[in-house]
């Protein structure tokens, strides 16, 4: 696609929604996915990074911030979505918003933007605090900058589940696949359906160093361990 064709799809989802959202599937980082179009009428545009949500997720979390942007609700306010969830809104630091948000720079012909990031309350650590300077060793999203350098292929994904991406500790693994691995801090089978997530490798390895001796697994392997200071030990 050319540059003037996605610019030509930009104004015609704006034209019909009133803006635009990229989403840019990660591989080896979490997604993420911003608005282009909302300048005009907000000031400013929405990004949502990590959270490790649907795309039909993240839509509606565009849709009802904005709406509710619209309708005079305030920048540094909560904003209480349908699901139960609470997010908030923070500003963006350029340092973010030029490595990611490329298509709003793009559309706007400009060198200067201003974004806010949607961030749940209830954050898990794939989910950056872009209000502070990008730190290019960020273990979860340094592969914005460097190449996939992990002995596995560049867009292997973890099912996992929430706690796990908040820092518990996942204490069972297996590899089922090539690039596709389960890893809970839990038992499996007990991990609710509304807490699986399914995020990079990358961001499992970046969340807990531990796990790096995993990317040997044959597949169809498993491991479990007590605790992070424990060693694995083979299922039999």
């Amino acid at each position: 696609m050319t540059n003037k064709e996605f610019l030509d799809i930009i104004r015609t989802n704006i034209d019909k929604n009133g803006y635009h959202i990229t989403l840019v599937n990660g591989g080896q980082h979490p997604d993420f996915s911003y608005s282009i179009g909302l300048t005009e009428k907000l000031g400013f545009e929405l990004i949502l990074a990590g959270g490790s949500s649907s795309v039909k997720d993240n839509e509606a979390v565009f849709d009802y911030v904005i709406n509710q942007l619209q309708s005079g609700h305030v920048v540094d306010s909560k904003f209480s979505l349908s699901d139960g969830n609470t997010v908030y809104l923070s500003k963006v630091d350029p340092s973010w918003a030029k490595k990611m948000m490329l298509g709003v720079y793009d559309f706007y012909d400009t060198s200067e933007i201003i974004a806010y990031q949607i961030i749940p309350v209830k954050r898990t650590l794939d989910i950056p605090l872009m209000s502070e300077s990008r730190n290019l060793n960020d273990p979860i999203w340094k592969w914005l900058d460097i190449d996939w350098n992990i002995k596995a292929p560049v867009n292997s994904y973890v099912i996992t589940d929430f706690d796990a991406l908040t820092g518990k500790t996942i204490t069972e693994l297996t590899r089922w696949e090539e690039g596709v691995w389960e890893m809970f801090s839990g038992p499996g089978p007990d991990v609710k359906e509304e807490d699986v997530r399914i995020v990079p490798l990358g961001t499992i390895l970046g969340i807990d160093i531990t796990l790096w001796s995993i990317v040997d697994l044959s597949i169809g392997e498993g491991l479990w361990r007590e605790s992070k200071d424990s060693e694995w030990q083979k299922w039999e």
